[in-house]
């Protein structure tokens, strides 16, 4: 059975690979470097949603339960943030790129900020 320190190291690595991998989407014109951060966008996008459910495993929520609100504004930013990465590979215009591309940097501050305060 895996832990949830493993969870965790799992889950934070990934995050890191994937906001590491926004600078090759964001700021890449060669097709190469694009590919190659697609595929690794795609990887730590899958690795972080399975290690996030193995971590709300060990905290003890089971199949069916409802989540707190806290852990469904976490999911929907996750999953914003992946549309977002996605627009990101159709613009061409460097502006509108920049935008966002911070604005994919203020929605993960903001699913950080959520988890470790549970405000709500």
């Amino acid at each position: 059975m895996i832990t949830y320190e493993t969870y965790k190291l799992i889950h934070l690595f990934c995050i890191m690979m994937f906001f590491s991998s926004l600078g090759f989407v964001a700021c890449s014109s060669e097709f190469l470097l694009k590919k190659a951060g697609k595929l690794v966008i795609g990887i730590a996008s899958f690795l972080i949603l399975a290690a996030g459910m193995g971590l709300i495993a060990r905290l003890g929520f089971k199949h069916g339960d409802g989540f707190p609100l806290w852990l469904n504004l976490k999911i929907a930013a996750w999953f914003f943030i992946n549309i977002l990465f996605i627009a990101l590979f159709k613009l061409k215009n460097f502006k509108q790129k920049v935008f966002v591309t911070l604005f994919i940097l203020l929605t993960g501050w903001a699913a950080v900020w959520v988890v470790l305060n549970k405000p709500i």
